[in-house]
């Protein structure tokens, strides 16, 4: 049996469709799988026993490229083809069955990890029945990752008898993003009231927002941007009594992993990309113009800017508490 996943790009977007992937596998356990993601997403999934070959989509970019990749799904002759990103491989690899891959999602689906399963549902043999039950994160650590993060917290000597928040301020959009100071006084707060250790996280290119907030705080705090992979963050995530994050791939990461999340969100759609912890909560402005969708704000950013310290701050107390 020879399954083929066309997966996103995007890391995000990549943590959203990893219960496919998980689902897959547990429905076909001894088959060879090949998962096609771009090159962001493969940090994801390097060394994961669940996959047997990956294939960096981006490498594949050029129109001549894509004819490339298309002529080699075809001789590795999928059993089963999963298309994500409505490509036009299944036309090549199933014409016979075309029909499926065209087919979207109805509105009522609205979350894009529910979107993601409905699509497997229609195009996997059998795609009627119901996915199989995940056990455990979608997303697959390795030893080192976890060894990883246990040596970190050793050295600060973190999560043995305070609260562990991770706060995660960036956001590959800047229009994502929450502002410095909120954070800043979210993060004094749970110091001072709710005794927490706290912790930043975020990609190397995060740097610079991470240290404009503990430059507004009046407490000394961890970071751990540039010390850790993807998967690493997740491993720290799991460690964590709360994330704190905007509409980023740490929220979905957060939700991978069943943590208790407060997320930000301004332009984009929380029904859509909102958290799915059993214990989550949704900071937003409901504004006429959000959510808007779009990649540059034609106002003044009120959508995240009018999003009070006092709110974020509220729903973290209450998620602790629970």
């Amino acid at each position: 049996m020879r399954i083929l996943i066309i997966g996103p790009s995007n890391i995000g977007d990549a943590i959203l469709a990893s219960d496919v992937i998980a689902a897959v596998r547990g429905r076909y356990p001894d088959a060879h799988l090949t998962l096609v993601v771009g090159e962001r997403a493969q940090s994801l999934f390097a060394g994961d026993p669940r996959i047997q070959t990956l294939v960096d989509a981006d490498s594949y970019g050029s129109a001549i490229g894509r004819l490339k990749l298309a002529l080699a799904l075809w001789r590795y002759q999928p059993n089963v083809v999963v298309d994500l990103r409505s490509t036009f491989y299944p036309v090549v690899l199933k014409p016979f069955i075309a029909w499926r891959y065209v087919r979207q999602p109805p509105r009522t689906v609205t979350h894009m990890r529910e979107r993601h399963l409905w699509k497997l549902r229609v195009q996997a043999p059998g795609g009627g029945g119901d996915v199989p039950s995940l056990n455990g994160p979608p997303l697959w650590l390795s030893s080192k990752d976890t060894a990883h993060i246990d040596q970190l917290l050793r050295r600060w000597s973190l999560g043995s008898s305070h609260p562990l928040v991770i706060i995660c301020p960036g956001a590959r959009s800047h229009i994502k993003r929450w502002v410095s100071e909120g954070f800043a006084r979210v993060a004094d707060r749970l110091i001072e009231e709710a005794n927490a250790e706290i912790v930043f996280s975020g990609e190397p290119d995060e740097e610079a927002v991470v240290e404009e907030i503990l430059g507004f705080m009046d407490h000394p705090a961890r970071s751990v941007v540039g010390l850790t992979t993807i998967r690493q963050a997740g491993a720290l995530m799991q460690r964590a009594a709360l994330v704190i994050t905007n509409d980023s791939a740490s929220l979905h990461l957060a939700s991978a992993f069943n943590v208790p999340t407060v997320a930000i969100f301004g332009p984009t759609n929380a029904d859509k990309y909102g958290p799915t912890s059993a214990q989550r909560r949704v900071i937003r402005r409901r504004l006429f113009c959000a959510p808007c969708e779009q990649p540059l704000c034609r106002f003044s950013h009120e959508c995240m800017r009018f999003i009070a310290p006092e709110e974020v701050f509220d729903a973290a107390r209450q998620l602790l508490h629970a």
